[in-house]
């Protein structure tokens, strides 16, 4: 279908400024939002004494070449450290350091080993500075008591880690192979045997002696955090993220509020991701499929990495979510806006394109430092195709004039698009608050969900017409209907009443032909057809009756059956009496019932008076019993029976004679089921009785 000029122009407008906006504001969240700035690596000189074998042996290491340390002086509200002292494959004593030191860049990619040391170095003031009195001076602010304060948080070491501070033993994540905590501590003595996965932050409260006579360069006024780690030697080992370090409130704040923006939009898109697979199954519809993948890919983006800046005992799987996520988002959006060109199915190769990079994505944690390498080069070029080939496929939908898509969704793989295009260029950005792809995934994680409120209200209109039209509908046929019946009545009555005429006045003639006549034969034969006469007048009456009152289209109303039995009940009375029959009303109590009382009271009626004219009865009874939501009346007789080969309500059928039969049973069953009820009986040498099944109210 061919788009009007207005909504070609809408269609256009949309795409472009989604595109501009979503650039810019990529671009001002990147390069505007706050940093948190790296705290400098401190130069100069350390002495470490080591009192081994009762000698007193000192080593001097010059900082920033030996190893690599930050001095308190440098630190602010909240900083970061982007280097590291590691020692690879062994086990440093706490508090002491190695002379084969590693300095590891954390902002740079580096292949940590299966196992190693990581050692923090935080330096006191320098007692002999120059400017010692004004440093004294600006960390006033930080001082508690004799001491200054500061808060480091490490974040996740991969995969199992031991955490000192100077001697001391401050956490366990997980527990490292053949690991025997006596030979670094005297505080905490058990062995660990085998490698337990388990990540978290860890959060150390520094503490500095303000008094100058305490303060050296010596590693006895420092204070070194040391960590021990172990992994699976894959890519993901020891430690990817920069320690934060600066007040308590501060540290702690940011990573709190990270965590907060994290949990709150996973669970709006998790909201959305199950009412989009809610209206795909009620409506049995693949529209919504391809919201359902990005914000599936969102909402593992997000609750990754929460879990992630937490504990978890599974940080590879995380990590191997979180990278797929990007590619499994990508999925949706080609699927959305992906086109066959010919018999080329692009749209289709885009997608497995891109489910490939989600493939090697995942893996990626799991395999060594080399391959992993290899593995980003060709997930980077897989995502440079797939995003390439998003773009195309958004700028055809948008440029075409006969494509009438939810504007919506192009809108969102626009999002999707430039949130991914700017990630292939921009570093991650920590904390989340302050990173343009976290934004953008949220962005279009909202859009989405307005989205739904849109189906939502789509759906709603078009039940709105329906219902109208169904009303519309359903009034026009309830007005032929009764026109219909109401023909129907006015033709039986007319015929009723002018074959009934007739055939009176021939009954009458009839009777006198009888008692002049005095041939045997020729009275029998006038007895037998003014009795076929009498019967037809009979049927006619009963015909009109049924007509007159219209019983079909009398409306249903609350009735109360021991009222209606006492007034039937009162009405035979007189007919039973003179046939030496009695009636008895055995319903004494109230039964609320929802039925047509005339059209009831009518074949209680036609049974009562075929009990007294055909079953050769002593009594007959009217009792109640009530089935779940069902009220049952019984009309029972002590007579005859009924012949169990016949079907009564049939019309015209007669135990007699089938000749004789009327059709007033025929339309007592009518009457009842009009009334949603049920007309059955049961019969045998002891009587017959009469069920009539009606809703309880």
């Amino acid at each position: 279908m061919r788009l009007s000029m207005s909504s070609y122009l809408k269609k256009i407008i949309s795409v472009i400024s989604c595109a501009v906006l979503s650039a810019l504001f990529i671009l001002l969240i990147f390069f505007c939002s706050p940093k948190i700035a790296a705290v400098p690596e401190t130069t100069g000189e350390i002495t470490e004494a080591d009192y081994s074998d009762g000698v007193a042996i000192e080593r001097l290491y010059s900082v920033g070449v030996d190893l690599t340390a930050v001095r308190i002086n440098d630190l602010g509200h909240l900083g970061r450290i982007n280097k590291v002292n590691y020692v690879p494959e062994k086990f440093v004593t706490p508090d002491k350091l190695s002379d084969d030191i590693q300095i590891v860049d954390l902002t740079k990619p580096f292949g940590f080993a299966e196992k190693g040391t990581l050692i923090f170095v935080i330096m006191n003031l320098d007692p002999w500075a120059e400017d010692y009195t004004d440093r004294l001076d600006a960390l006033s602010e930080y001082k508690l008591g004799d001491s200054w304060h500061f808060t480091l948080s490490l974040p996740k070491i991969f995969c199992a880690s031991n955490v000192y501070l100077k001697k001391n033993l401050l956490s366990r994540n997980g527990e490292i192979e053949n690991y025997d905590f006596i030979d670094y501590t005297d505080s905490y003595k058990i062995r660990t045997e085998k490698l337990s996965h388990k990540t978290g932050r860890t959060v150390i409260d520094l503490k500095f002696s303000a008094s100058r006579e305490l303060m050296s360069h010596t590693l006895i006024a420092a204070q070194i955090v040391t960590v021990h780690y172990q992994s699976t030697g894959g890519a993901f080992s020891g430690i990817t993220e920069a320690p934060l370090i600066g007040t308590d409130s501060a540290v702690n704040g940011i990573t709190e509020n990270s965590q907060n923006l994290l949990v709150a939009f996973a669970i709006l898109a998790a909201v959305v991701f199950a009412v989009f697979v809610v209206l795909s199954v009620l409506e049995r519809s693949k529209e919504f499929v391809p919201a359902i993948i990005w914000v599936f890919g969102i909402f593992i983006m997000l609750i990754s990495r929460f879990l992630l800046s937490g504990a978890t005992v599974v940080p590879l799987m995380w990590t191997s979510l979180w990278l797929a996520s990007s590619f499994v988002i990508l999925c949706g959006a080609l699927i959305s806006s992906g086109r066959d060109f010919g018999k080329v199915p692009t749209k289709y190769i885009a997608v497995a394109i891109a489910a490939a990079g989600a493939l090697f994505a995942f893996i990626r944690p799991f395999v060594p430092f080399g391959a992993y390498t290899a593995l980003t080069t060709v997930c980077t070029v897989i995502k440079s195709i797939s995003v390439v080939a998003l773009l195309l496929f958004i700028c055809f939908t948008a440029f075409r004039k006969d494509d009438n898509g939810n504007i919506l969704r192009t809108v969102c793989s626009t999002l999707i698009g430039v949130a991914i295009t700017a990630s292939l260029f921009l570093p991650q950005v920590f904390p989340t608050q302050y990173n343009p792809m976290f934004w953008m995934s949220v962005a279009t994680a909202t859009v989405t969900f307005i989205s739904v409120f849109i189906v939502f209200m789509e759906i709603k209109k078009s039940n709105v017409y329906l219902t109208d039209n169904l009303h519309l509908e359903v009034e026009r046929q309830l007005k032929d209907i009764k026109a219909i019946i109401s023909e129907r009545d006015k033709l039986l009555q007319f015929v009723s009443h002018d074959m009934r005429k007739p055939l009176n006045s021939s009954v009458s003639l009839l009777e006198t032909a009888i008692e002049r006549e005095r041939d045997g034969e020729q009275i029998k034969t006038l007895r037998i057809i003014k009795q076929n006469d009498s019967r037809v007048v009979s049927n006619l009456s009963e015909i009109a009756a049924y007509a007159k009152l219209n019983y079909i289209s009398e409306p249903s109303q609350v009735t109360d059956l021991h009222e209606l039995c006492a007034s039937i009940c009162q009405f035979h009375s007189f007919d039973c009496n003179a046939n030496g029959i009695i009636l008895k009303n055995l319903v004494d109590k109230k039964y609320k019932v929802f039925v047509k009382a005339n059209g009831l009271e009518n074949a209680v009626s036609n049974i009562i008076m075929n009990a007294v004219e055909h079953a050769h009865c002593d009594t007959i009874t009217l009792t109640v019993k009530q089935i779940k939501n069902k009220v049952v009346l019984c009309v029972s007789d002590d007579g005859k029976g009924i012949d169990s080969t016949l079907d009564v309500f049939k019309p015209y059928v007669s135990e007699n004679d089938a000749e004789t039969g009327g059709v007033g049973l025929y339309i007592c069953k009518n009457i009842i089921e009009s009334m949603n009820g049920e007309l059955y009986y049961e019969t045998g040498d002891g009587g017959t009785t009469f069920y009539i099944s009606l809703l309880k109210a």
